[in-house]
């Protein structure tokens, strides 16, 4: 029985890819200066190499996908994109493929002239992404990010090791039993301001980013330290997060 237009518009539109993230695009981006702007094609090792590296993300972050899924055609056309807003490739010409995410354009803007942030940046994506275990992470709660944090996948695999109960846990038990469960930024107290509603309460950061973190790494409770709320958000509100030096001199600068 042949299906009508409409019902195939709702299947095209149901195993559509998802659209490309910040992450996956510099990633893209990384390759196409990598290469000069002209990778030799699709059956490329560095298009196939880019290509694993994307899928293992999506499937970190819980996702799965049709067999066009980033694949070495996809990747190859989405890291071409970028010709469209390089300088050296419109001087010819030329105008690229007009058709893309607009965060192309963003990005291309954001790193002009800062190849070596790009590669920094794309490195501990890519880092994060070799280093996570699959088996692992997916028995982890799940971790949305706080509302104004720029997300990414370090960000969202570093909250997911942050939220082991049997480190959370381990480290709340060693901090009380050495006298104190106040934040190591601010020094907030939650039972001294909330009493017996805040007995025994303080969060937990991880202060080494998972992209520096090898698979077989032992998280040690020396990794970890407790700080309020308001200490934790603030010591992610950067892509990679911030030690916490960073947090309590950007708190000491406002007192």
């Amino acid at each position: 029985m042949a299906l009508s237009p409409a019902y195939d518009g709702i299947m095209d539109k149901a195993i559509r890819n998802p659209v490309w993230s910040r992450d996956e695009l510099i990633l893209a981006l990384d390759l196409y200066v990598q290469t000069g702007g002209n990778p030799t094609g699709k059956d490329d090792e560095a298009v196939e190499q880019l290509s694993v590296v994307l899928n293992k993300m999506h499937r970190l972050n819980g996702g799965g996908g049709s067999d066009t899924l980033r694949n070495r055609n996809g990747v190859y056309l989405k890291v071409m994109n970028f010709r469209s807003s390089d300088p050296a490739y419109l001087q010819q010409g030329k105008v690229g493929m007009t058709r893309g995410n607009r965060l192309e354009a963003v990005l291309w803007k954001e790193y002009e002239g800062r190849s070596a942030d790009l590669a920094a940046d794309a490195a501990a994506i890519r880092e994060a992404v070799a280093n996570a275990d699959e088996a692992v992470v997916a028995k982890l709660p799940a971790a949305e990010p706080y509302e104004g944090e720029e997300g990414g996948v370090i960000m969202r695999l570093h909250k997911r090791y942050e939220r082991d109960p049997k480190l959370v846990k381990e480290k709340r038990n060693a901090a009380a039993a050495a006298g104190s469960l106040a934040c190591e930024v601010c020094n907030f107290d939650f039972e001294a301001a909330y009493g017996e509603l805040g007995a025994g309460y303080v969060e937990v950061h991880h202060t080494k980013p998972v992209h520096t973190l090898h698979r077989r790494t032992r998280t040690k409770l020396s990794d970890l330290a407790v700080l309020c709320a308001n200490c934790h958000r603030m010591a992610h509100r950067k892509r990679i997060p911030l030690d916490l030096e960073a947090v309590r001199l950007a708190l000491r600068f406002r007192r």
